[in-house]
């Protein structure tokens, strides 16, 4: 009994290790190895590095469409800069009409439709803190869209 168990394992060992070497044998030929070398800087030889054939040409792929996002993000985004500075550019002219009883709501609201300032309630909030909530004048004024804050409300309460 003891010859049988033991020609029992030594087969299994046998078949284990030839199926183990066919195994290597086939992994080697579908999987080529490409072995790059690491320098530093300064020349320094730093270390190895394996790499599949797949494995890079699957890191080319993940490149080459990161290049493509890349030129398609500058793209848009020097498209959309082109967009601001012509718009920028482009001066709006508005004549802000005041009339009796309007107050700051009503003329920063006028403003903001007149596209002269991006935030009607900012302005509004720039005259109460500037204090000249009680000198804005009835009247018409021409007023630019490229005007400080400081420049509307010296013209529209005539201050000097």
């Amino acid at each position: 009994m003891m010859k049988s168990t033991l020609r029992s394992i030594g087969i299994g060992v046998f078949l284990a290790g030839s199926i183990m070497a066919i195994n290597h044998q086939l992994d080697q030929k579908n999987t080529s190895k490409i072995i790059t070398t690491l320098k530093s800087t300064d020349g320094d030889q730093k270390g190895t590095v394996v790499i599949k054939k797949s494995e890079l040409a699957a890191l080319k792929k993940d490149a080459a469409d990161a290049k493509a996002q890349l030129a398609k993000i500058q793209t848009d985004y020097n498209s959309l800069k082109a967009d601001q500075t012509s718009k920028k550019d482009t001066v709006k002219s508005y004549t802000l009409v005041i009339k009796r009883g309007m107050g700051t709501a009503e003329v920063s609201k006028a403003l903001k439709d007149g596209g002269i300032v991006k935030n009607d309630a900012e302005f509004e909030r720039y005259i109460i803190n500037k204090n000249q909530v009680k000198n804005i004048q009835i009247g018409d004024y021409q007023l630019t869209s490229n005007m400080t804050n400081d420049e509307i409300l010296k013209i529209i309460t005539k201050a000097k």
